[in-house]
């Protein structure tokens, strides 16, 4: 097989141009969409690609409690009573969140009118809730793509946004109406249009590059608080003193005298000197009149909830509420968090877990920013700079937090995907030869963080939920995959497809080309070998076993040896004539033997069958499908091939994103989420009929009640339950699977509780008492 040109430096230029073939690039539609600026071709595409993966099914499914729901509920609570300034939950002030989050929840609320009407919220209720926040994660791709395409190449930034995109914590995330959403959003968007103004000689808006970073700061502020302005200015402060400043004598003095000195100043402004670099800097960047611009975003809000006199359910005023208890203690001291103690080690698990499979890049990635020089002329080293800085400043901030949850890795995403894209662009120019080390290491971590995730994917799941040990609906990894009407999908379908597509793939290289000397018999053997054990696999699993599959695939065997022994005769194969010889009877014999022993014994017995009629679930289809990408990328890497590499990652990263978005994440959400049951208790109830919920705390019930469910949940929830059920009537009542004999005792023996639906939700259960 041909090393897609690593040999010959006139190989394809591009990854587009090896896929699609030169021609397809000389077409109409391919000169109309090169004739675009780079600017408008990579926004179109990172934004097209981020939204087909982000947008389908984004409100198909309720809010997830508890944040979700929780943070939905203040939103709610601001359209309710008119206030956007001092937010509000349940029956008390609420301080612990900035307003970013709730306000862009309100927005979509009103725009889809989720709250006219009684009874249960809007039907496009969670659609206009989350698309603000797909929105601006897909502003955040394209910008950030942008940033490095300008920066270093199209290919690079196409790259960062392709694998930002498909890094599962990225989408799921972005999936979810929480604060860390926003945050990481406009806080890529603050650092891409840094990037831009720092770096891209080109641009002719540098003023307003930087205005618009200042803007995206403060929005980040009103995200997450002082980190959403803090993490971008500790990374380009870092930046400065490692690539910027000079360090010497001359310079420090120099800088004095500009302070100190008018006539220096003078000569400055008329330019006969040189401004100092640190003062240039600061007016590159427009760091005076982007302070002010940053405070007026973002400091109104903060200076009228400080001087607020309300306390919160807690007692707390805002800035004790705010800056103590939730920035400085959840630092130092560990807040609210389900995960006390963890060491550095925490966020490398889960970081491996949130950016799969690109944590096979990782080492190469390192590996080539581990020979930067801090003070180069190439931008594209200051890109990778700064990038470093964001991923060490970043992991090392939230590492020595006392309080840890899973998705805190989140910031460090975006830093790892431009390092990624940026080794992306170098393994496509020097040949995978050139980075083997790197990729071997690479391959040790896909396998190791693979075979996890493929045996507990609830690793998924728990990178984005607040409690971890919340049951987890096993039965949509574990049951047979329903693919047919008359059977579930087989592992011989699987085998059948990948043994077809790899077959096809490299019988084009082996059958295609004029050269003789270009398609060697061992090549076109093995493409023949697979095509011809695929249509075996084949047909044994169309037939369901009445045609031996073991027998099958000796014919296969016997035909692949009938060619090798027929290519050996030829001329041109004399050099290697004894190796064919000596497979192809080899072959010879192992084919006879199977299919006599296959088509001898009774179809019962066939033991390959078996293992083809073996059933597919979720976990067994997600390790084997790591497992093929990762002979696929080893195949590739032994043949040089970059268009197998490539094609395996880019393929795998975008199926594993698509099955996950479009998929498997709605199957989960209905676990997840109130909203289901409360649909069936406002379409079921009769008027005057109350619902309740019973020790429950997961902000769901309060969010889609309107705040009007009844709550029993202290130490006296039996004796008010007891009350709540001696009313007239029928009740209403939500409770989880493991209290509903607790629920039962509460309300004696003369009641009756009966379940609604109880398999739709494996946390809570609508129950009706009468």
């Amino acid at each position: 097989m041909a090393s897609d040109g690593e040999k010959n430096p006139q190989g394809e230029s591009t990854f587009t141009e090896a896929i699609l073939g030169e021609d397809t690039l000389t077409s109409s539609w391919a000169k109309r969409w090169l004739a675009l600026s780079l600017t408008t071709r990579v926004v179109l595409a990172t934004a097209g690609f981020a939204a087909l993966l982000f947008v389908p099914y984004l409100g198909a499914v309720g809010l997830w409690d508890p944040w979700e729901t929780h943070y939905g509920e203040v939103g709610r609570q601001m359209i309710q009573r008119s206030d956007y300034v001092y937010p509000f939950w349940e029956n008390a002030w609420f301080f612990s969140k900035p307003p970013l989050t709730m306000w862009m929840q309100a927005l979509g609320m009103n725009i889809v009118g989720a709250l006219r009407g009684d009874g249960a919220m809007g039907l496009y209720t969670e659609w206009g809730m989350r698309m603000p926040f797909a929105i601006l994660s897909i502003t955040a791709v394209a910008l950030l793509s942008l940033a490095v395409a300008r920066i270093v190449s199209m290919r690079a930034g196409l790259a960062t946004g392709f694998v930002l995109a498909t890094m599962p914590l990225y989408f799921l995330l972005t999936r979810q109406t929480v604060t860390d959403t926003p945050f990481v959003t406009t806080f890529v968007c603050a650092m891409a249009c840094a990037l831009i103004g720092q770096l891209d000689d080109t641009t002719k808006h540098r003023a307003g590059w930087w205005y618009a970073f200042y803007v995206f700061a403060g929005l980040a502020s009103l995200a997450k608080g002082l980190l959403g302005v803090g993490l971008p200015a500790v990374i380009l402060v870092l930046y400065a003193v490692a690539a910027v400043i000079p360090w010497n004598r001359e310079s420090l003095e120099a800088h004095l005298r500009w302070l100190f000195n008018g006539e220096v100043r003078a000569q400055v402004r008329a330019g006969t000197r040189t401004m100092p670099v640190l003062w240039a800097q600061m007016y590159r960047m427009k760091l005076g009149t982007g302070i002010l611009v940053f405070a007026a975003v973002a400091v109104p809000w903060y200076l009228t909830l400080c001087l607020f006199d309300g306390v919160d359910d807690e007692g707390k005023l805002f800035w004790y509420r705010f800056f103590i208890h939730d920035h400085l203690n959840r630092l130092t001291a560990g807040v609210h968090t389900t995960t006390p103690g963890g060491s550095f080690t925490y966020f490398i698990e889960q970081g491996g877990f949130a950016i799969f499979p690109w944590v096979a890049l990782l080492p190469g990635a390192f590996a080539v920013v581990s020979r930067l020089k801090l003070r180069s002329r190439d931008k594209a080293d200051h890109l990778a700079l700064i990038a470093v800085l964001w991923v060490a400043f970043a992991f090392y901030l939230l590492a020595s937090s006392a309080t840890k949850f899973h998705h805190y890795v989140f910031p460090i995403l975006p830093g790892l995907a431009i390092l990624i894209a940026l080794f992306v662009d170098r393994l496509w120019k020097d040949g995978i030869h050139e980075h083997a080390v790197s990729l071997i290491f690479g391959l040790v971590l896909f396998i190791l963080v693979g075979k996890d995730l493929a045996e507990n994917p609830k690793d998924f799941t728990d990178l984005f939920v607040y409690n971890y040990d919340r049951p987890y609906p096993q039965d949509l990894v574990t049951k047979p995959i329903a693919f047919f009407s008359s059977r579930p999908l087989w592992m011989g379908d699987l085998v059948t497809l990948v043994l077809l597509a790899f077959g096809v793939y490299l019988a084009f290289d082996a059958f295609s080309s004029k050269v003789k000397t270009e398609r060697p018999a061992a090549g076109r053997a093995i493409a023949l070998g697979l095509l011809l054990t695929g249509g075996a696999t084949l047909a044994a699993v169309s037939s369901q076993g009445q045609v031996s599959a073991m027998g099958l695939w000796g014919v296969a065997l016997l035909a692949v040896s009938g060619f090798l022994i027929w290519q050996a005769s030829r001329p041109e194969e004399a050099p290697g004539r004894t190796v064919l010889q000596v497979v192809g009877f080899a072959l010879a014999l192992v084919g006879v033997a199977l299919a006599v022993r296959g088509f001898r014994g009774p179809p019962a017995a066939d033991s390959l069958f078996k293992a083809l009629s073996g059933t597919i679930n979720v976990k067994v289809g997600m390790g084997f499908a790591f497992g093929v990408a990762g002979v696929l990328a080893a195949v590739a890497a032994l043949q040089r091939s970059r268009v197998l590499l490539f094609s395996t990652f880019w393929g795998l990263a975008a199926a594993f994103a698509l099955w996950f978005n479009w998929g498997h994440w709605v199957d989960l959400s209905h676990h997840w989420t109130q909203r289901d049951l409360f649909w069936r208790y406002y379409d079921q109830r009769k008027p005057g009929e109350p619902i309740a919920a019973y020790m429950m705390n997961w902000r769901g019930e309060t969010f889609y009640s309107r705040n009007t469910v009844e709550q029993f949940r202290a130490s006296d929830a039996n004796t008010r339950m007891r009350q709540y059920v001696s009313r007239p009537g029928r009740e209403w009542a939500l409770v989880e699977h493991n209290r509903v004999n607790l629920l039962r005792n509460a309300v004696g023996s003369d009641k009756t509780v009966t379940l609604i639906d109880r398999d739709i939700n494996n946390k809570f259960v609508l129950v009706t008492i009468e």
